[in-house]
């Protein structure tokens, strides 16, 4: 059977690990890994796979980060670049080009510039206006919010493809006429799919397109663990 991994990383650091950050050796060493077991993919061959029914190759592998924080461009791109492994980037529309307060502590995210030096290996998608909680919104809120950020989103130089990472991985899962609303909401701002955590892996073709899982990869597991994540999913 044929699958698809999507991994969710956060930020990286020189020394600094934990839940949301690995460090650039941890990196490293994770991506030679995944580049000696799976074939990394870009979003934009899930898009095509989703929209028109594009085969994706054997053991395919996404690698995704979210929110845009400023060290996804300088210590994670310089290890993607040196492998030349392909990552997408799910940013937030107010973050980006500022320091602001983020998990209440006040952080650096990437710049348009830093963005635009990426393109060539770095694919952009959806994370929100201001990294809302869909769940905190009402019905109408979570359509505007989505609305209003891919028409922010296109203000800007470099091109967002229409997919979207859940802020918190939060979305109406046990209301399916919620979530049926929402999906409308999606594909009528263009949005082709969107991508949860769930920590499984996904079989292909893709069943449900807006809730796309993701594995997520910490810097205080060990090594093994993500081995084992990655080559088989949610663990207990």
């Amino acid at each position: 059977m044929n699958t698809l991994r999507v991994l969710m990383y956060h930020q990286v650091d020189v020394s600094k690990r934990n839940f949301l950050c690995v460090t650039v050796e941890q990196l490293k060493k994770q991506l030679l890994y995944i580049k000696s077991k799976y074939v990394p993919i870009r979003l934009t061959d899930v898009l095509e796979h989703i929209e028109k029914g594009t085969l994706l190759p054997d053991n395919a592998i996404l690698i995704t980060f979210d929110d845009g924080f400023e060290n996804n461009f300088t210590h994670a791109y310089p290890v993607f670049e040196g492998l030349s492994i392909p990552f997408t980037i799910f940013t937030v529309n107010d973050f980006i080009g500022k320091k602001t307060s983020h998990d209440s502590i006040e952080q650096d995210f990437l710049s348009e510039e830093q963005i635009l030096k990426m393109v060539h290996l770095v694919d952009f998608a959806h994370h929100g206006l201001r990294h809302d909680n869909l769940m905190d919104l009402s019905l109408e809120k979570r359509e505007i919010e989505i609305i209003e950020s891919v028409k922010d989103m296109a203000t800007f130089k470099h091109k967002t493809l229409n997919a979207w990472a859940y802020a918190y991985g939060a979305y109406p899962k046990r209301n399916k006429t919620e979530f049926d609303a929402l999906k409308i909401a999606f594909k009528n701002a263009g949005i082709s799919c969107a991508f949860r955590i769930g920590n499984r892996i996904n079989k292909l073709p893709i069943k449900d397109p807006y809730k796309i899982e993701r594995i997520d990869v910490r810097g205080d597991e060990s090594f093994l663990r993500f081995r084992l994540k990655v080559g088989f999913g949610k663990l207990l």
